[in-house]
């Protein structure tokens, strides 16, 4: 395992700093710096703080896009190419979010973290949550929708404020609309859905509920300052694009923004342990971490940003600084000086090693007996060991600098004296030294009977004494120290070595998600990519079946042809004008003969792609046909011409039916005017009774002008009653049966009823169900024949009154006659007055006869030679048909009377007729008075 994680960091290592691996071809480090200092100048925008693998992966994709294979054609490009900076900053922004990545994570936010937002909190206070590399708004939209729904859990609502923020604005863009695509429907549940989106087609819109508490802003958390008195940071999957030193600057960043004791949410392959003490661990499976700052400790100022792009500095340079050969020469002879003038000096580590000797220190060390050991205090002179021991423990354990007292040391057989000094090593920032330096500062010689004046034991023998006996003590301590420190060291070894395949596995682990956040976003593209080509295909697929059924269904023949005129596609009816097959396509058309009378055909061709306007010929063929032959230029969907398409349309039959059309119209247009000017009433009306048509012979008839009549109801227009039934059960009879014949009655527009006998058929060949009426107005005949009825009756009545007169008049003149003579003779003149009175009232129509007609009628064949016989007065009585019949018989009677016995027998006799009406009792009586005279002689 931990070769593989050598392996690993290794290949990561070459990958950041190395080309190769990862590296664009013809990778050189100047170039690339030259590639990040243009798209700086460019955009604003600095990457020289990203991962070195992520950068050189991106640009070779966009190197791929371009179409260079070296990194210094790709500069040349960058520069060329004005937009390509943009392309390559949109690439090196990977936009990779979706709502609620991570469900766990996001689960624990809302029960762990959101309902500590709202603890304490009053309407007044506001709930603020950054979410810094918000790309297209998915995850701030989510935590929106969190705090929506745990402020509903809670009494008092404090105000919620999103803010998202990102440098790419084009996402941004995406994200202020809330316009996403239907496949969210996997992420969001359906309740959320429900409560937050508005389903609009293809895609669902944001409500405004949710939208109202988001704000997206652009934004560079690496240089721009910060949001302050945040309550919640989420930051997932942006740090891991970041090197060590950014990342620790943006954590940086994060604590000086959020509130004491707010929290910072990550992305599972990122932590916030850098700078240390910072935030500590909430949950580290899930990355979420709590500010630990007390707000009294929080530093007043912002940790330090990356500066903006500028131009560059045009001032003057500082001077020209030595080359290195130049350096490492005076840095020789520094260290040549410092070694010849300063003590010598023995530099070691926590662990007493020696880590570097001065030249000169080999004087003072004498190293024991047995394994040569590292440790110092075991290589110095036995003098030394004992208080140095005590000086590193000092200047180690508690940071205090040490000088000795002077010690005897016999150099070459002469004793002098010797301090040394340990002091830690200046410049570590770490809490406890790593390293001491040790110094010996060597006195003069001192002078042997000075130092041993008597034969007594000298002050070093009782020393050396109290060292011997102190060695066996520090060798027991020795031991046990050393057998603590093996373990100690083990263990530090260990816990390294852990540490180290730690940190591998977390760089491995960050380098991993980089390409797993890269590969998910070409994945995604390659996914749209592949849709819209799916997308198109099908459409092309679509299209280009429809226009296969669509070439299969129509009856008329298409021919395409290219510039050259030669045949690229044609539809089977074309084969029936030329004898072509599908092997013929590439063919020019003009080495076939057709079947049409069309000798310009390739001539117009050839004028259509020059004038690129449409030609249109009705053509006949040699089997007598007709087709309308359309020319017109062949378009691409780029608007170029490529060629002619030629249609024929058999318009045979179509010219036929247009010739009877035409027939049919001139007919009918006759027979219209043919009723127009009819005398007979014809008119047209709509089966719901709207009048449309009204010839002369309505208007002379009811009176009523074409202008009054057409629009108008029949029905109101001529008060139309059917006999026995309706006109709405006319109508329906007339749909039933088409027909209907009968007799209505209709009213003029003078107010005169007419009796009309009318003929109706129904059309309902056409969209519109018309009825033709025609009419004929029977009032008159309709009165004589009633009246004629009435005279047929009124005769009918009358023979039989006359055959009973006359039964009565033959029975009375048989019995006052005595023979047959007489019977004949009575009878005849009885029988013509009869006749007389009967002319006298067929004259009048049998309505009566005047009572002085009556009498001369009666009287006239006895005094027809001699009128002054006769002396007629009276007023002018009108007798009825039945009074006229008895007075005429009463009349003859007394005529033949005064002819055979009476004034007429006798020469100059007279009769004399007088009448009068009577003036009491009944009006209608009329009184008769008859007198006789005789004539003088």
């Amino acid at each position: 395992m931990r070769q593989l994680a050598e392996r690993l960091v290794e290949l990561l290592h070459r990958s950041d700093n190395v080309p190769g691996g990862d590296a664009p071809a013809g990778f050189d480090e100047e170039v690339l710096r030259q590639i990040l200092a243009h798209v700086r100048l460019r955009t604003g925008h600095d990457f020289s703080k990203y991962k070195r693998s992520t950068v050189l992966r991106r640009i070779a994709r966009r190197m791929q896009v371009v179409g260079v294979d070296d990194l210094r054609r790709y500069y040349d490009a960058l520069r060329d190419n004005g937009e390509e900076s943009h392309a390559l900053l949109g690439d090196l922004l990977i936009s990779v979010t979706t709502f609620f990545r991570d469900a766990e994570a996001f689960e624990a936010l809302a029960t762990k973290i959101l309902p500590a937002l709202f603890d304490g909190k009053q309407a007044s206070d506001p709930i603020r949550v950054w979410v810094p590399g918000c790309a297209t708004g998915e995850e701030a939209y989510s935590i929106a929708i969190l705090l929506l729904e745990e402020a509903v859990r809670h009494q008092i609502r404090p105000t919620l404020q999103v803010f998202g923020s990102d440098l790419d604005a084009r996402s941004l863009a995406i994200a202020r609309d809330g316009r996403y695509p239907a496949a969210i429907e996997a992420d969001v549940g359906e309740e959320r859905l429900r409560r937050f989106f508005v389903r609009e087609g293809d895609h669902y819109q944001v409500r405004r509920e949710l939208r109202d508490i988001v704000l997206f802003a652009g934004h560079n958390v690496l240089k721009d300052p910060p949001f302050s008195r945040i309550d919640l940071i989420s930051c997932r999957n942006l740090l891991i694009y970041l090197d060590r030193e950014m990342q620790q600057q943006v954590c940086a960043t994060f604590h000086y923004a959020l509130n004491p004791g707010s929290y910072l949410f990550l992305g599972s392959a990122e932590t916030a342990e850098h700078p240390p003490g910072l935030f500590e661990v909430m949950d580290r499976k899930l990355r979420i971490y709590k500010s630990t700052v007390l707000a009294e400790d929080k530093p007043r100022l912002l940790p330090r940003l990356l500066g903006s792009v500028g131009a560059r500095d045009t001032g003057p340079r500082p001077p020209a600084q030595p080359t290195p050969s130049a350096m490492l020469g005076e840095a020789a002879m520094h260290r040549a000086a410092i070694e010849r003038l300063a003590p010598p000096s023995i530099m070691v580590d926590r662990e007493h090693r020696v880590v570097h000797l001065s030249d000169n220190a080999g004087r003072y060390l004498q190293p024991s007996g047995g394994p040569l050991s590292g440790d110092a205090v075991d290589l110095v002179r036995p003098e030394f060991r004992f208080e140095l021991r005590s000086a590193l423990n000092r200047v180690f354990d508690n940071r205090q600098r040490t000088l000795s007292g002077p010690i005897l040391v016999r150099f070459n057989g002469a004793p002098h004296r010797v301090h040394f000094q340990v002091a830690e090593v200046e410049g570590d920032d770490e809490a406890t030294p790593r390293n001491a330096l040790i110094l010996f500062i060597e006195g003069e010689a001192v002078d042997p009977a000075l130092a041993q004046p008597d034969g007594s034991p000298t002050g070093n023998e009782i020393v050396s004494r109290l060292r011997a006996e102190l060695q066996l003590t520090h060798e027991s301590l020795r031991t046990t120290r050393e057998e603590s420190e093996a373990a100690t060291e083990e263990l530090r070894a260990a816990n390294e070595e852990l540490q180290s395949i730690n940190e591998e596995y977390r760089s491995t682990s960050e380098e991993l998600e980089t390409s797993k956040e890269e590969l998910q976003s070409i994945n995604e593209e390659l996914q749209t990519v592949n849709t819209e080509l799916k997308l198109k295909l099908d459409a092309v697929s679509r299209a280009h079946s429809d226009l296969q059924n669509l070439m299969a269904a129509t009856d008329f023949g298409t021919l395409f042809l290219d510039t050259g005129l030669r045949i690229k596609r044609f539809t089977d009816p074309v084969t029936a004008i030329f004898p072509i097959t599908p092997g013929d396509e590439g063919r020019p058309i003009a080495d076939f003969a057709h079947q049409l009378e069309y000798d310009d055909l390739i001539k117009d061709a050839r004028s259509v792609l020059t004038h690129l306007a449409p030609l249109r010929r009705e053509i006949h063929s040699r089997d007598d046909r007709w087709y309308d032959v359309r020319l017109r230029p062949y378009r691409t969907v780029e608007d170029k011409i490529d060629g002619v398409v030629a249609t024929f349309v058999d318009v045979t039959d179509r010219l036929k039916v247009e010739q009877a059309l035409r027939e049919s119209e001139q007919l009918l247009r006759q027979e219209k005017r043919l009723v127009e000017l009819s005398r007979d009433p014809i008119f047209i009306w709509e089966h719901d009774g709207t009048i449309v048509e009204w010839n002369l012979g309505s208007e002379e008839l009811y009176g009523f002008t074409r202008a009054e009549a057409v629009g108008k109801r029949k029905d109101r227009l001529l008060s139309t009653i059917v006999p026995g039934s309706s006109f709405a059960e006319l109508r329906r009879e007339l749909l039933e049966a088409g027909v209907w014949n009968g007799e209505v009655r209709h009213r003029t527009k003078d107010g005169r009823e007419l009796t009309i006998e009318t003929r109706i058929v129904l059309d309902t060949s056409g969209e519109r169900k018309l009825a033709l009426e025609s009419t004929r107005d029977i009032t008159e005949r309709r009165r004589w024949e009633q009246e004629q009825r009435l005279l047929l009756g009124e005769l009918s009545h009358r023979v039989k009154n006359t055959l009973t007169v006359v039964q009565a008049i033959a029975s009375q003149t048989m019995r006052s006659t005595t023979g047959h003579e007489d019977f004949a003779e009575r009878f005849n003149g009885r029988i013509s007055a009869l006749a007389r009175a009967h002319s006298l009232l067929v004259e009048s129509n049998w309505r009566g006869t005047d009572f002085e007609e009556l009498v001369r009628g009666q009287l006239k064949p006895y005094a027809s030679e001699e009128s002054d016989r006769l002396s007629i007065e009276g007023p002018s009585v009108m007798l009825a048909a039945e009074q006229a019949t008895a007075f005429g018989l009463v009349l003859h009677e007394l005529a033949t009377n005064a002819a055979k016995h009476g004034a007429l027998s006798r020469p100059g006799g007279t009769v004399g007729v007088r009448w009068t009406i009577g003036s009491t009792g009944n009006p209608r009586r009329v009184l008769l008075y008859g007198r006789r005279k005789a004539r003088p002689p």
